[in-house]
């Protein structure tokens, strides 16, 4: 702050004509200089201004017209009409700790008042004090005023200064403003101009009064941006996006924005004025939140339901806080939030979720249903297949040569149906993981000898010539069984679509230290890259002629994948196009030979049952148990029959077998009840045999749990049906149960 005391001891009276602007812009203050100073030059005299970058500028800009003018910088002396300093670097020359130096100060301007031609006038344009002002230094300001007055007293000269009416807004400035009206002997200021006089006093009087109408001016401008900031707010909030309103503490609503009223539908008076609960699904809620508001609660994220003026609703989040007086709720206020369409989607995705879930439920109906339709077709399919097969197995054994081609015929055509109920009772247990794999250590080559075995009666009938190459020592870790049926499968399809009279090549080989590699490989239709993108896929297919002389469901490579990949490998397939033939590579992973013993996973279909056995045979189908009693009984066993489950009981006492082979789908009583009371009856001695058409693992597990040794899906090779007979040894040479095939 300044006081007064201070200021005098900085102040000396005003001398000459010494002026002072205090100016609101630029504009006004630049036009006025520049008729100061153009008064001097227009008679021939001198006009000097000490002014800031920008007024410099403009003053050059408008004074060009006169010969003289400096534009370079003021170190230099210049004779002329019109000089122009920079302030700044003016005021450094006699600037001294922040304070004007006297001596300093007359040598910088007292050479540049001497320049005066004789009688002609000099007017001097001096924003020097304005610049300390800017900088909060109002003594230094006041200080360097006195100094200019000093000099005027050696100097003739008019002396114009500047302020800006900012500079005197604060605390400091207020007060400076007076002692600055003092040290000039005329103030022109934005609202009138004071008189000329020598009484300081005065002029200290006049410039309480300016300072009085400057600080009435200061607080009506200032009241006017409080009120053009409150019009900015009001525009802001009635603008906003998002629903606000303003709730006394009795619930009246005191304001809504445009967004509020929008949202909802209401005119102002329609929704301002009123209760807020009326507003309110449920008008509780409304009450239940301005007590809690009441209580000093915020709330946020409060879901609410409104009522829209249409009689629809919308839902809400509230973000609310009260104003208080006193301790007192005066108001809340409160930020609404539509989440209508959040709500709605959210409503809209449970009920997707539910439908998703419905759906799946019906998915997994679906799939138990078929699981339950393929175990059935497998069982009605395999029932007639399985007399069929035995009676083809008479024939061969009655060696009847009269009937051998059409026996190799039907026997081709027996394969057949058999392979495709077989893969599509596969196809449905691998793809839900019900396979279990036998593991035990495989030699590739007698495992490829197994699978061109099985498809050797398909490339005879298409005359193909069939090339295998493969290495002897190559050994894996796998079912031998299913390693065949990949191998037999990629045999069967290059078969089926390779022209009569092709080549197809199978090899094996190592595909590093840890890999083996098995090739097989035509010269048949090819395939487009679309259809090797989907040929893993079950039930997709190349192109069929309208013969259909392929064959097949399309399962067939997805079940190579699916088998190859529970080994741990990787299958693929390569075609350079149509008709350019095709070759699928298997990747196995590889493991160390054992003992010669221990590779020959297969099972042995040329054992047959040393001794003579008593066999209990029960099927309801006559013609199964008739074929395979008959064939039984040529090997030397003595066989009954029966084709009722009650009938074979009540015999079985006088019978003693030593062997029971058990049908599962029988009247009156399952094969599974009837294995039980065979075993009770018959003892342990007695080994007890599922052949049926039911193959799942469930029907498996369930033989197992009913003690059956064996359980042989129909229908069966005869072969692995003697496998499992008795051999000598033991009571009748029997297995224990568990230890028996349960293929």
């Amino acid at each position: 702050m300044i006081d007064a005391t201070h200021s005098t001891l900085l102040l000396r009276p005003a001398a000459g004509d010494h002026r002072v602007r205090i100016y609101d812009h630029d504009e006004r203050l630049v036009e006025e200089v520049a008729d100061f100073l153009d008064e001097a030059l227009r008679g021939g005299g001198l006009a000097i201004a000490i002014a800031t970058p920008p007024h410099r500028a403009e003053l050059s800009r408008r004074l060009s017209g006169f010969s003289g003018v400096l534009g370079k910088s003021e170190t230099a002396w210049y004779t002329g009409s019109l000089i122009l300093l920079d302030a700044d670097e003016t005021m450094a020359r006699f600037m001294k700790n922040g304070e004007p130096d006297a001596a300093m100060f007359e040598a910088t301007i007292g050479p540049l008042l001497a320049q005066v031609p004789g009688g002609k006038a000099l007017h001097a344009f001096g924003e020097m004090v304005a610049v300390l002002c800017e900088r909060d230094n109002y003594e230094g300001a006041l200080r360097l005023e006195s100094l200019w007055n000093d000099i005027a007293r050696r100097h003739q000269f008019v002396l114009f200064c500047g302020y800006a009416q900012d500079l005197f807004t604060s605390s400091r400035g207020a007060s400076a403003y007076q002692h600055v009206c003092a040290a000039h002997t005329s103030v022109l200021s934005i609202y009138r101009t004071l008189p000329r006089s020598s009484d300081a006093a005065s002029r200290i009087a006049a410039g309480n009064l300016e300072s009085l109408q400057f600080e009435v001016q200061r607080r009506r401008e200032a009241e006017v941006t409080l009120r053009k900031r409150e019009r900015e707010l009001a525009e802001f909030l009635d603008n906003a996006s998002e629903g606000i309103h303003k709730v006394a503490a009795d619930g009246t609503v005191l304001y809504a924005n445009r967004a509020e009223l929008s949202m909802l539908g209401y005119e102002w008076h329609e929704y301002v004025g009123h209760h807020i609960a009326k507003f309110y699904v449920d008008g509780r809620q409304a009450m239940s939140i301005l007590s809690r508001l009441a209580s000093g609660e915020v709330l946020r994220d409060e879901p609410a339901t409104l009522l829209c003026k249409d009689g629809s609703t919308r839902s809400v989040l509230i973000y609310s806080n009260g104003y208080f007086e006193e301790g007192q709720l005066r108001y809340t206020r409160c930020f609404t939030r539509d989440i209508s369409q959040q709500v709605l989607a959210h409503r809209e995705l449970e009920q997707t979720l539910a439908d998703r879930e419905r759906l799946l439920n019906e998915l997994q109906k679906a799939d138990r249903a078929k699981d339950e339709f393929l175990a059935l077709l497998g069982h009605e399919l395999r029932n007639p297949l399985a007399p069929i097969a035995t009676a083809l197995q008479l024939m061969q054994v009655r060696a009847d040569g009269e009937t051998e081609r059409e026996r190799a015929i039907i026997q081709r055509q027996v394969d057949h149906l058999i392979r495709l109920v077989d893969d599509l009772v596969d196809i449905s247990r691998i793809t839900r993981g019900k396979v279990e794999l036998k593991r035990s250590s495989v030699r590739i080559h007698s495992l490829l000898e197994r699978a061109v075995e099985q498809v050797t009666p398909l490339v005879q009938q298409r005359g193909h010539r069939l090339e295998v190459e493969a290495d002897q020592d190559l050994v894996c870790d796998g079912d031998f069984v299913r390693l065949a049926q990949i191998v037999a499968n990629l045999l069967s399809n290059a078969a089926r679509y390779t022209d009569a009279g092709g080549l197809i090549q199978l090899s094996a080989r190592a595909a590093g230290p840890d890999r083996i590699s098995i090739h097989v490989k035509d010269n048949g239709r090819g395939m487009s890259p679309e259809l090797m993108e989907r040929l893993f896929e079950p039930f997709v297919q190349g192109p069929r002629g309208i013969d259909r002389a392929e064959g097949g469901l399309g399962i067939g490579l997805a079940l190579v994948r699916s088998l190859v990949e529970l080994h741990g490998g990787t299958v693929r397939a390569e075609s350079d196009g149509p008709a350019k033939g095709s070759e699928f590579t298997v990747l196995l992973p590889r493991s160390q030979p054992s003992a010669p013993a221990a590779l020959d996973s297969a099972p042995d279909e040329h054992r047959t049952a040393p001794i003579s056995l008593r066999i209990l045979l029960v099927d309801d189908n006559a013609d199964a148990v008739e074929t395979l009693g008959e064939l039984l009984a040529m090997e030397g066993h003595e066989v009954v029959t029966f084709t009722n489950p009650t009938t074979a009981l009540a015999n079985l006492a006088d019978y003693r077998p030593h062997v029971a082979i058990l049908d599962i789908g029988l009247p009156e009583m399952d094969g599974y009840e009837l294995g039980q009371r065979v075993r009770r009856l018959a003892g342990d001695g007695c080994l007890l045999i599922a052949l049926t058409g039911y193959g799942q693992e469930a029907d498996k597990a369930r033989s197992r749990a009913a003690r059956f040794d064996h359980h042989l899906v129909k229908p069966v090779k005869y072969p692995e049906l003697l496998a499992v007979l008795p051999c000598p040894g033991g009571a009748h040479g029997r297995s224990r149960p568990g230890e028996g095939s349960t293929s």
